[in-house]
């Protein structure tokens, strides 16, 4: 087939398999990194080249996509989920001419790039970096990576550092840019300039004293939750093990991609301090690394290429050179994947020359199968409540998705729902403090004032201020020590919060309700004012300077 026709194609299959998502809404992180991420609702140059404020993410260009959404469409999720559609589209698009490259020019290379970028395209490990709106950065990074790398084959050296920086600003993980185009070099035999790799390590060591600068003197999130990955609280040898163990998981859903979830932190995946558990993920590790270092040696290109980009892929989210936010996330095996689906089709092209027909009916049936799976799971991303469902079913275990899950029940009015969900949670991991402050709120709605004060003090009492629920525990503790006529109480925890976190809106409207019904109008006009200077859809400050504007606003206190 001509390239034109297999790349149209591919973009057909993406469009058609993807297409569901265009209907779903914002679901999970895009409240964070979206809804109510200044860099993207308020952007500037300046706040787009600045770590997030909760995460300590750089990514300006990933942000500044975003805020293009938003100027163009506002808060609506469709423009969001097109443009993800879109890159998805793009990146297997490159990934067709990067493999087609790399391969050779005989015609048999090209039916295996063909193959590699159609299970590429269809593969339902891929939904959470498609379907979620904040998956981009996986999909920015990948198609600049991409066309980085095409570029840097056809010696166009400028323009593939270019895209180079920007899948650096993208996401941190594109840094694996030099040891991909190594082992593409080697694979085909074909060596550039040393001052040409010597330029690329040159920008990546630059990149990374950036990006250890802008992020306050290191690497990452400030600190690591046990929540969100166990590995970072363990000593370094079990961390390692562990991330093997970890690794298997992520092979075995690219061959079997049957049950998917958004989520894998704590009690999701068994940690194991011992040899008996880990032992067989390292010994398979080293079996698989020599098979790999077997087919370096034995110049076995397309071999070379699928274990290089797998492997190289993970190297930086595996938690293996280093601890990451997260113990595991199918969004982290989007580039990776790559080698997976160029390895498939290598075996397929094998099959091909002995049983054509059998060959393609196979090629035929897992790409419908995958296709199938990914629409099923597209549906899954449609709104929170979904999402969350799904999670609970396949990862029972996981504290953090019944919690989410209880939010949405609590959302819908369900309080008995979201009860049962809480408590789940809570007897998997009893010192959560965000189901603990969630359930306090809940009781509050329920009456249950004592109980939830219980709840919502000692939540507040075990967290940190790197929580990014902190504030909103804050305050609803607040909020309900006004209601229950402990206002020194409430006004000591406000006070303190305006004094840490002097951005949070509605801590200065609340403290200017408890200024307004101790007749203190001038501080409350100023907390209300300031309130509403941070957020103007702030709808108690809104009410409280039109009540003190009304004829029966009490007097001021002298």
């Amino acid at each position: 087939m001509k390239n034109s026709l297999c790349i149209g194609l591919l973009l057909a299959v993406v469009t058609l398999i993807y297409g569901n998502t265009l209907r779903n809404e914002f679901t999970m992180d895009d409240g964070i990194y979206v809804l109510r991420n200044a860099q993207v609702t308020q952007t500037s140059v300046r706040a787009l080249f600045a770590p997030n404020k909760i995460s300590n993410v750089f990514r300006p260009v990933t942000f500044a996509s975003f805020a293009l959404n938003w100027r163009l469409g506002g808060a609506r999720p469709f423009g969001f989920h097109l443009f993800n559609l879109i890159l998805h589209a793009g990146v297997t698009w490159l990934l067709f001419l990067l493999l087609d490259a790399l391969l050779g020019p005989s015609p048999q290379a090209k039916v295996v790039a063909f193959a590699a970028a159609l299970m590429f395209a269809v593969h339902p490990l891929h939904t959470e970096a498609v379907s979620s709106v904040v998956g981009r950065a996986e999909l920015l990074a990948a198609g600049f990576l991409f066309a980085a790398w095409i570029l840097h084959l056809n010696d166009q050296q400028i323009p593939a550092l270019i895209c180079f920086v920007l899948a650096l600003l993208s996401k941190e993980s594109a840094v694996i840019f030099l040891p991909l185009v190594l082992v593409g070099d080697y694979a085909r035999g074909k060596w550039k300039p040393r001052l040409r790799y010597a330029v690329i390590a040159g920008v990546t060591v630059a990149y990374l004293g950036m990006l250890w600068k802008a992020q306050g003197g290191r690497f990452g999130q400030i600190s690591i939750s046990q929540l969100d990955n166990p590995l970072a609280v363990i000593p370094a040898q079990w961390r390692i093990l562990n991330a093997l163990r970890v690794a298997w998981k992520y092979a075995a859903l690219h061959f079997y991609p049957a049950k998917l979830s958004c989520d894998y932190s704590f009690n999701t995946i068994p940690i194991y301090l011992d040899w008996r558990h880990t032992l067989p993920a390292l010994l398979g590790a080293m079996a698989a690394v020599a098979a790999w270092i077997w087919a370096v040696w034995k110049r076995r290109s397309g071999l070379i290429l699928a274990g290089g980009i797998y492997l190289v892929g993970f190297a930086v989210t595996a938690n293996i050179l280093m601890p990451t936010g997260t113990i595991m996330g199918e969004r982290l095996a989007y580039l990776p994947s790559a080698g997976f689906c160029l390895l498939a089709a290598l075996g397929w092209n094998w099959l091909r020359g002995r049983q054509r027909i059998v060959a393609l009916t196979a090629l035929t049936a897992v790409v419908a199968a995958f296709g199938m799976r990914t629409m099923v799971r597209n549906r899954d991303w449609q709104d929170n409540l979904n999402l969350y469902s799904a999670a609970v079913r396949v990862s029972p275990g996981s504290a953090k998705m019944h919690n989410n899950l209880g939010g949405e029940y609590m959302a819908a009015v369900q309080w008995d729902l979201a009860a049962s969900e809480y408590e789940t949670a809570l007897r998997i991991n009893p010192d959560y403090p965000d189901v603990l402050s969630a359930y306090g709120l809940l009781e509050v709605w329920r009456g249950h004032s004592d109980v939830a004060g219980h709840m919502m003090e000692r939540a507040l009492n075990m967290s940190r201020r790197d929580n990014p629920n902190y504030d909103f525990m804050a305050v609803n503790y607040a909020a309900l020590l006004m209601q229950t006529d402990h206002i020194d109480s409430a006004l000591n925890v406000l006070n303190n919060e305006i004094t840490e976190s002097p951005s949070y809106s509605r801590a200065w409207s609340n403290r200017a309700v408890i200024h307004y019904k101790q007749g203190q109008t001038a501080p409350a006009r100023t907390d209300a004012e300031k309130a509403l200077q941070l957020d103007p859809a702030n709808t108690q400050a809104q009410n409280l300077l039109r009540a003190l504007s009304s004829p029966a606003s009490p007097k001021a206190k002298k």
